[in-house]
């Protein structure tokens, strides 16, 4: 995961007393890179729908069409418009057979390709949000705790991909987001029921970063991405007491000197065949900080959550690796936690909403000092 301390807000404070935050204004519409780099993608709709740009509008009945590109252009069926183009409907527009709230853009990417935007509202948004980062089963508290900080999160970081022309994208980068087709009636309620609602600190959003499970310790983010700045008292490092009973506290995983090898060549560091893998420092105790790679032209030390999402962060859960051992032409990983483990544990929050912990204390407990506020949103 990148340095997400480089990102900045859309939002503007129309008052200058630091207790208005009544007066916090924000875009209330955010554009979501569903797809990115395509070549062609289907459309559809269950009523009419429109496909248009600054020269011409396409009026289609209820049906699906395929669209490819052609240089600067679309062509949907007989028909062909210059990009960028927008997609509207009075219902539902399914792209892929996924379906999607608000409207759809077309925009040519940078490699000359299609990027396919999803446009609409924040609430909107976080309806496909939830359910894909969180389960629908869990306590009602855990689901609003986790709306309040994916609400913040995106209003937070709605310039991460602005050079792209959208604002987030669909995927772990940003946070998953499965479209209306992912929605379900409890997230949406939870959603519903913290409206507008955002964690502020020191009068500005709050950088409300989270995980899958901590392994029972959070982390401080200096040591997880090159973060440049003093860490905000909010997201220091800390014992969690409540993450003891998550599936993830333990891992282990096997790969070979091979695929390692091959993994970090890709990512473009420069290494021979693979004689040792060591840990070196420490975070506080509880976690390694570097991983030295021995090979037969010298020695590489990399910062375990590099290594980690240089070979396989899939398998290679979290950067709290505890240990390495070799056995013949494998090394096997053992560790803590899964995800990189700054801000809110959603194992520990899941339990905390279980023992009857409201959305508002697990947010005190996982980003302390900070405050709920609530955010206006304007057009």
């Amino acid at each position: 995961m990148k340095n997400i301390l480089t990102i900045t807000v859309f939002f503007l404070l129309f008052s200058m007393h630091a207790s208005a935050f009544a007066d916090l204004k924000v875009k209330e519409s955010v554009n979501v890179g569903i797809l990115l780099d395509v070549e062609s993608f289907n459309i559809a709709s269950d009523k009419k729908y429109s496909i248009k740009n600054s020269e011409k509008i396409l009026n289609l009945s209820p049906g699906n069409i395929n669209i490819r590109i052609l240089g600067d252009k679309i062509i949907a069926g007989k028909y062909n418009l210059k990009l960028p183009v927008q997609i509207t409907s009075d219902s539902y527009i399914i792209v892929n057979k996924v379906i999607y709230r608000g409207n759809i853009a077309v925009r040519l990417s940078k490699n000359r390709k299609l990027n396919i935007i999803n446009v609409l509202n924040i609430e909107d948004y976080l309806k496909g949000v939830l359910p894909k980062e969180v389960s629908a089963s869990w306590d009602i508290e855990a689901l609003k705790a986790q709306a309040v900080i994916s609400r913040s999160y995106a209003v937070k970081n709605l310039n991460r991909h602005i050079t792209e022309n959208f604002n987030m994208c669909s995927s772990v980068h940003c946070q998953v987001y499965g479209g209306a087709s992912a929605e379900n009636e409890k997230c949406n309620k939870a959603i519903a029921d913290t409206h507008g609602q955002v964690l502020m600190f020191d009068n500005e959003i709050a950088q409300t970063v989270f995980h899958a499970s901590c392994g029972g310790y959070t982390e401080d983010p200096k040591y997880v991405w090159d973060w440049k700045n003093a860490t905000p008292d909010y997201l220091k490092g800390r014992k969690d007491k409540y993450c003891s009973d998550s599936p993830h506290n333990e891992w282990t995983c096997t790969l070979s000197e091979k695929i390692i090898r091959k993994k970090l060549l890709s990512s473009g560091y420069k290494i021979g065949s693979i004689k040792k893998i060591t840990l070196s420092g420490n975070t506080g105790g509880h976690a390694k900080e570097f991983v030295i790679i021995t090979h037969k032209d010298g020695k590489l030390k990399l910062k375990t959550y590099k290594f980690r999402l240089a070979v396989d962060s899939g398998l290679i859960k979290s950067a709290m690796i505890k240990n390495i051992k070799r056995k013949g032409t494998d090394f096997i990983f053992s560790g803590r936690g899964w995800g990189h483990r700054v801000g809110l544990c959603q194992c520990g929050a899941k339990v905390m909403a279980e023992k009857g912990l409201s959305y508002k204390k697990i947010l005190q407990y996982y980003y302390p000092k900070t405050k709920i506020k609530n955010i206006e949103y304007e057009k």
